[in-house]
C-alpha cells in the first residue's frame, strides 16, 4: 500500500480512479455523501469500523498473538467478539476467572480514581 501524507490526497486519489490499497479482497473503494448500504462483500458481511481504546501494552499483546497467528489485529478482535457474542447469546454461565479478572480491574479503576479526587 503506498503511503500519502494527507486524507484528503487519499480521497482524490480513490476519486481520481488510483489503486490506493493493493490488500487481495479489498473491493473498489468508493465515496459518497449518502448513507452506507450494504455491498456485496466477498465474506458476505458489511464491516464498520469503530473507534476502541485500550491500553498500549494490550495493543501489543494483541498485535504479537495476531502476528503468531498469521492474521491482522483488527481480525483477531472481530474473533475473539464473535466468540464473547456466541458465548453470552447462549445463555452459558460466565468464566469466572473472567468475572473475576473484570471485577478486578474495576475495582482498580475505582481506587485510582479515588486516589485522584479524595474526599474533602
Amino acid at each position: 500500500m503506498r503511503t500519502m501524507a494527507t486524507k484528503q490526497e487519499m480521497l482524490a486519489a480513490a476519486q481520481a480512479g488510483e489503486d490506493i490499497d493493493d490488500r487481495p479482497g479489498v473491493g473498489q473503494w468508493e465515496s459518497s455523501t449518502q448513507p452506507m448500504a450494504p455491498s456485496a462483500h466477498p465474506d458476505g458481511a458489511v464491516l464498520v469500523g469503530r473507534s476502541l481504546r485500550m491500553s498500549l501494552e494490550t495493543y501489543q499483546r494483541i498485535k504479537a498473538v495476531a502476528m503468531a497467528r498469521g492474521t491482522t489485529w483488527s481480525a483477531l478482535v472481530r474473533e475473539w467478539i464473535e466468540q464473547g457474542m456466541e458465548a453470552a447469546e447462549s445463555g452459558a454461565p460466565p468464566d469466572p476467572i473472567a468475572e473475576l479478572h473484570r471485577s478486578i480491574d474495576a475495582a482498580t479503576r475505582a481506587l485510582r480514581a479515588l486516589e485522584r479526587h479524595p474526599a474533602a
